[in-house]
Order: C-alpha cells, then sequence, then structure tokens
C-alpha cells in the first residue's frame, strides 16, 4: 500500500521529478566526459604536451567532484522538501517510521542509481558525438581517444553510489528523527533574511584576500610549479564562496536603500532575492566556478586553434610546395580553395639551385614574419632574394633537398645556359591550413611517394608539415580546451536552470497573490526578467574575472593567452545569454500561465 501512494505521489509532481532527474543525468554525463580523459593516461602522454598534465587533471577531478558533490547535496535536499510533506500524510494515516524510512531510502538509492546509468550512457554518446564533431571542425588528429572507457565508468559508478548512499542514510535519518508536523509543514516554511552584520564585512574582505591569493598562485605558476594548483584550487573556491556570501547580502541592502528599490517591482524582487541568500549562496559560487572553468577552457582552445596555424604560417607564406605534378595531384590541387599558385622554374648544379630572375619578375615570391602575435606577408623582389639572407633561408626551406647549400637568381639568358638538372617548384597558398588541412594531407603523402625511399611529410617545404606537427604537439591541448569547455558550459545550465525551475511551486504562488493584488503582468514579467538576470549575471561576472587572471597560468606556454579575447568571450557569452532566455521561456510559462487577471 505504502508503494501504491509513494508511486501516486511521484506521478502527481512528475514535472518535479524530471527537472531532478535530468539535472542529476546531466551531473553524472559530464562527471564521465571528465573522467575519460583523466583517466586515460595513453591519451594525456600521447596528445597533451604538457608535464604536469597528469597533476592537472587529478586536481581537476578533485574539482570536480567538490562541484558535484554540492550539486547532488542541493538535488537531495530537493527530494526531501519534495516529498516530506507526503511522508508526513502516510504517517499520519498510520504508516510506520521504520517502513517509510527504509522507502525514502530505497527511493533515493533508486533514483540515484537510475540517474547515474543513463548518465553514463547520455555521457558515453556526448563523449563520442563530442569528440567526432571537433576532430572534424578543427581539423586535428589525437591518438588513444575512445568515448568508451571502462576506468571512467567504474569511477564515475563508484564516486555516485556512495554520494548517493549517504543520501539515503541522511534523508532516513532525517525522517525518522523529524516530528511529524514538521513533516506536514516542512514546505510552508519561509527561509530566515540573513541579518547584514560586522561579520558579513569581514567574510567579504575575507573572500576578497583568498581570491588575490589563487590569483597570485596561478600568475606565479613558473616559480611555484606543481603547488601552484592546489593554492588556486582551494583559495579561490573558499574565496568566491565567503564572496558571495556577503557581497550577495551587501549589494541587496544597498539596492533595498536607494531609490531604484521603489520603482515597479523592484522591492519585491529584491524581497525575494534576500530571502534566498542562504539557498543561491552555494549553488552561484559552484556556478561561477563551472562558468570560469567552461570559459576558460573555451578560451584556451581557441587560443590554440589561432597559435597552431599562426606559428607554422610564420615559418613559410606558401602552405605545400608540389615537386612532381601527378595527374592524381592536380586532381586534388582543384580541391583547393586556393588563394595563390605559383610555379618556378629552377636547375640544380652540385648543392645550388638556380633560378629565372624574369619569373620573379612576373610573380614576386612572397616571405612571411611574426610580428606583434601576428603573420606578415610581404613580396620580395628578387634583389631580395639575392642579398636578404631571411628571404634566402625561407625561400631554400622550401626546396626539400637537403644537400643544396645555396640559391642563386640569374638572368633569364644565363639561366638558359645552365647545365643542370631541370625541375620546378609549385608553390600554393590557400584561405586556411585548418580548412584545407584534409586535401593538403593527401597531396604531401602523393608527393612523399615520388621520391626514392619516400622522405617524410616534415621533409617538404611549406607551413603544412610544420602545422602538422605543431597539431600533434598542442592539438591535443586545442581538442581538450573545446571538449572540456562544452561540457562545463552544459553542467553550468544544468546547475542554474535546476536551482531556477525546483522554485516553480512556492514562486508561482507568490506571483498568483501579487496578481490578487492588482499587479499587471508586465510588471511581474519584468520582476522575473530581473530576478533570474542577476542569478545570471553575478556568476558570469565574477567568472570572467577569474578566466582573465587565470590565464596567466598559460604565459609559458602560449606566449600571450590575451590575443583575440573578444572572439571566445563573445561566443560564450552569446550562448550564456541563450541559456538564460531559455529558462526564462520555461520559468515563464510555468509561473506566469497560472495567474489571472481577476476582474
Amino acid at each position: 500500500m505504502l508503494f501504491k501512494l509513494a508511486f501516486i505521489s511521484v506521478k502527481d509532481r512528475w514535472r518535479d521529478y524530471l527537472v531532478l532527474f535530468s539535472g542529476l543525468i546531466i551531473s553524472s554525463a559530464i562527471f564521465y566526459m571528465f573522467e575519460a580523459i583523466a583517466t586515460n593516461q595513453a591519451f594525456i602522454k600521447g596528445n597533451i604536451s604538457l608535464g604536469l598534465a597528469t597533476f592537472v587533471f587529478q586536481f581537476g577531478s578533485v574539482l570536480l567532484g567538490i562541484i558535484t558533490l554540492v550539486y547532488i547535496v542541493y538535488a537531495n535536499s530537493f527530494l526531501m522538501n519534495m516529498r516530506e510533506h507526503d511522508y508526513g500524510l502516510f504517517i499520519m494515516l498510520g504508516g510506520k517510521k521504520s517502513r517509510l524510512g527504509f522507502l525514502i531510502f530505497l527511493e533515493t538509492l533508486l533514483i540515484g542509481a537510475i540517474s547515474t546509468v543513463l548518465g553514463v550512457v547520455v555521457g558515453v554518446g556526448l563523449t563520442k558525438g563530442l569528440s567526432q564533431s571537433l576532430m572534424h571542425e578543427l581539423g586535428v588528429e589525437v591518438a588513444h581517444f575512445t568515448a568508451w572507457n571502462t576506468m571512467a565508468l567504474l569511477v564515475t559508478f563508484a564516486f555516485f553510489i556512495v554520494i548517493f548512499f549517504m543520501a539515503s542514510l541522511i534523508n532516513q535519518h532525517k525522517l525518522l528523527h523529524r516530528p511529524v508536523l514538521k513533516l506536514l509543514h516542512a514546505d510552508t516554511v519561509a527561509d530566515k533574511p540573513i541579518k547584514l552584520t560586522a561579520w558579513r564585512y569581514a567574510e567579504g574582505g575575507l573572500g576578497l584576500v583568498l581570491i588575490a591569493g589563487g590569483y597570485w598562485a596561478m600568475a606565479a605558476i613558473e616559480t611555484l610549479q606543481l603547488l601552484s594548483i592546489p593554492i588556486a584550487l582551494v583559495t579561490i573556491v573558499l574565496g568566491t564562496y565567503f564572496l558571495y556570501h556577503a557581497l550577495f547580502q551587501i549589494l541587496i541592502t544597498g539596492l533595498k536603500r536607494s531609490r531604484l528599490a521603489g520603482k515597479g517591482l523592484n522591492s519585491f524582487t529584491l524581497g525575494q532575492l534576500n530571502f534566498r541568500i542562504r539557498d543561491y549562496t552555494r549553488i552561484l559560487a559552484v556556478v561561477s566556478i563551472l562558468f570560469a572553468l567552461a570559459l576558460g577552457a573555451i578560451t584556451v582552445g581557441m587560443g590554440y586553434h589561432r597559435l597552431i596555424p599562426s606559428m607554422a604560417s610564420g615559418s613559410s607564406a606558401y602552405d605545400l610546395v608540389v615537386y612532381k605534378q601527378t595527374a592524381k595531384t592536380k586532381q586534388l590541387i582543384q580541391k583547393l580553395d586556393l588563394i595563390k599558385q605559383v610555379t618556378y622554374k629552377r636547375k640544380i648544379v652540385g648543392t645550388t639551385a638556380y633560378f629565372d630572375q624574369m619569373e620573379f619578375q612576373e610573380t614576386p615570391f612572397q616571405v612571411s614574419r611574426v610580428k606583434a602575435d601576428a603573420v606578415v606577408f610581404k613580396l620580395a623582389t628578387s634583389e631580395q632574394l639575392r642579398s636578404s639572407s631571411r628571404v634566402q633561408e625561407q625561400f631554400l626551406s622550401l626546396q626539400a633537398n637537403y644537400t643544396l647549400r645555396q640559391i642563386r637568381v640569374v638572368s633569364h639568358r644565363n639561366f638558359l645556359k645552365i647545365q643542370g638538372k631541370p625541375s620546378q617548384l609549385t608553390l600554393l597558398k590557400t584561405t586556411g591550413l585548418a580548412k584545407n588541412a584534409g586535401v593538403l594531407k593527401q597531396i604531401a603523402e602523393n608527393q612523399t611517394n615520388q621520391f626514392p625511399g619516400h622522405m617524410s611529410i616534415q621533409q617538404l617545404g611549406g607551413a603544412y608539415p610544420l602545422y602538422q606537427v605543431a597539431n600533434v604537439m598542442f592539438g591535443g591541448l586545442e581538442f581538450v580546451g573545446f571538449f572540456l569547455g562544452l561540457a562545463f558550459l552544459t553542467m553550468l545550465a544544468s546547475c542554474l536552470m535546476f536551482k531556477i525551475l525546483s522554485g516553480v511551486q512556492p514562486d508561482r504562488q507568490r506571483y498568483y497573490m501579487l496578481n490578487r493584488l492588482g499587479t499587471r503582468q508586465n510588471l511581474i514579467r519584468r520582476s522575473i526578467r530581473r530576478e533570474l538576470g542577476a542569478l545570471f549575471l553575478l556568476p558570469g561576472i565574477l567568472g570572467i574575472i577569474h578566466v582573465l587572471f587565470g590565464l596567466k597560468m598559460f604565459v609559458p606556454l602560449m606566449g600571450d593567452p590575451y590575443v583575440h579575447l573578444q572572439t571566445p568571450f563573445v561566443i560564450f557569452l552569446l550562448l550564456y545569454l541563450g541559456y538564460y532566455l531559455i529558462t526564462l521561456f520555461i520559468y515563464e510559462k510555468l509561473v506566469v500561465p497560472s495567474i489571472n487577471m481577476q476582474s
């Protein structure tokens, strides 16, 4: 009978359970996605050129574990708030507390097990789909990466089973030791507002000091080495929590004293936030950390996506050199998105390559140069080819013949008189290395097959061979940046959306009361937008500050990680805005339709 009553109660609140399940599934899916990389030592060693990579991922697992733990604790609290009133009624109807305790224990454990299994399935699917999409779009190849990772599976199951087992025991203990009247009135107890005291200002100051210490540790990574990561992890997480606990209250108190509070429903909105501070502090701290992790990972991924082609293009203005044109090579060249295709004739005598001056006058040779973190291309005259060592060095690197020691540009008449082995160089310049990498690889492989001994692609001239080497060295970091950035962004949206949508039931009653008092719907909608906007804006601002200081850690690896910073920031903020609009749309659908204007 009790199982039947419990099932009917769950059926009546299926929307709330759907929100709970979806949040738990996403959290276990993201945890698995991270562990799929963190536990794959072959992938880390083969694709990430960072000596501290294993150490970084270990602390990353700890941080994600803390974030997930906070999320599950809150989800468990949400589950208990939904069920306490129902179980209080069951006790009033004669149900034994011992049986009800076992029932809540079983229900919590079952919800955790089902959501974890579904989350792992979703995590495997997301890992496979996202990894394949990123490899295709970014043009990178990573070795030893698989969507199915047995170790990640075991770690995920072990972590979530332990957490949910502990949550089941806690829920059972609460039910057995809480008076029946408190169970019956659990959903009517209001949160107490936190008073603004001197301790609150001290807490805010402590938060700022801890965060500043974390920023210093990240900037001093070359000095602190391994210590930098745990120091930053502890200080920034604790500092963020303390800062929100104090800042939120100080900010609300200041706004309530301003003229702005008297306009529209601002006073009501500030009161809503004031009563929810205890509940929001932890989730906003988690969202800020997730925001920083997601934006930071995507920023680093985009930085390497920009850096790899720039690094390669800085060595040569041309992407690839064709030495022997075959029918297949000509077909492949047609598939390239070309900017320029230049052919120079040459004659080799001993260790010297001779070129016709007239050809360079008709089609000047282009040289590249890295200047202020950007690649600049300039045309070189035939005179510069004769006199400039830098121009000669770049042109000599295109010859794909390591026996050559020098190049000479002679007049057309003298070139015809030279008795040497004739050949030609066809220089290809495309619209982008990443965009044309697939076809360039086929052309390069075709060229290496034309030479006795099958020279390697790295011995060919042009930027593409260096691009391929750089992809091997840094492509793993680029891939991991985008992969984890998108994963953390998904969990970020899940956390904030779950927190907001889980409060729909009491919020619906509050807005209904406002409506009965004669408040216009447009004011109610404006209040909702401002309240949700504040919940999205505060972690966004602090998350951006975390990222701006956190990028200091990548100065030794990337040179200047702040170049073109606006691109990932704008893209990420647009995605974040999209999550806000989706959450707002769903929230208004659940709350506003129940408000009917009374005559």
